[in-house]
């Protein structure tokens, strides 16, 4: 009898290790399945406005439906995607008023960030932004776009890490995953310059523990990149070539695009 008990606990424990497992398992692929999806999303593979299914990514990535239908929900939070009642799935569009509205956002949660990390940093975390802020430099002067992105990556998984905030980063992860696909609809690339010297300044005001000039850097980060946003709007409006701005440019004069455009973006893919 005892061994009867004992041969049923066991088979219980073995099942609850293998739906352990089987969790695991299904989290990390629906880890992967959202970074390959935000990918082909963030890169354009899969343009705004295409209509998707769960089917369909599930068989693009060879994932099974259950993590895919997790990773489209994330996507959903993270405005990359929309769900349409009774339609289906929905890229989202790309429209400048709700970048600067995101950027607005920004300002206020990537200053305290700043200001947390410059304050918080460790010697050993200082010496990394240090040498962030270098390669940050260099990508800049090369006009290297893949090593930019990577510094980046690596600059906000490091800022993330060392402000030490669960909700900050929370509330921000998901909208630089929109801000990257905007600067790739709209050819940020060729403003790498621009932008690099910019979020250099940011790195280094951490690197050196000043708080005041981390935030101040913080916030001429943001208002590049609004300069940068009202810039492809005018040219967007104006038809003309979208022009290359230079560090310390003054932001142009807000315009009210004309009705029919309501500041969308026509993607040159």
């Amino acid at each position: 009898m005892a061994r009867k008990r004992q041969t049923k606990a066991n088979a219980i424990t073995q099942r609850k290790k293998l739906h352990l497992a089987a969790s695991r398992s299904d989290e990390s692929f629906a880890d992967h399945a959202y970074k390959e999806l935000e990918h082909l999303i963030v890169t354009a593979q899969i343009k705004p406005g295409d209509w998707v299914t769960e089917i369909a990514l599930s068989q693009r990535l060879g994932i099974g439906r259950t993590p895919v239908r997790e990773a489209l929900q994330r996507l959903a939070h993270a405005h990359l995607l929309e769900i349409v009642p009774r339609r289906g799935l929905r890229i989202t569009e790309i429209n400048v008023r709700d970048q600067l509205m995101l950027l607005e956002f920004r300002r206020g949660v990537e200053r305290y960030l700043s200001i947390r990390a410059a304050k918080f940093a460790t010697g050993g975390e200082r010496a990394q932004f240090e040498i962030l802020a270098r390669r940050m430099r260099d990508s800049g002067r090369s006009s290297d776009t893949a090593e930019h992105y990577r510094v980046d990556l690596d600059y906000k998984l490091l800022l993330l890490k060392v402000a030490r905030h669960e909700y900050a980063a929370h509330a921000i992860t998901p909208l630089w995953a929109v801000s990257r696909r905007f600067a790739w609809v709209t050819r940020f690339a060729r403003n790498v310059k621009f932008i690099a010297e910019l979020t250099a300044d940011v790195i280094e005001a951490i690197a050196n523990g000043d708080e005041e000039r981390a935030g101040n850097s913080s916030d001429a980060f943001i208002e590049g990149l609004e300069t940068l946003a009202r810039s492809y709007l005018e040219a967007e409006i104006e038809g003309r070539p979208f022009h290359t701005v230079q560090k310390g440019e003054a932001p142009k004069p807000k315009r009210r695009p004309p009705p029919d455009t309501a500041g969308k973006v026509s993607p040159r893919l």
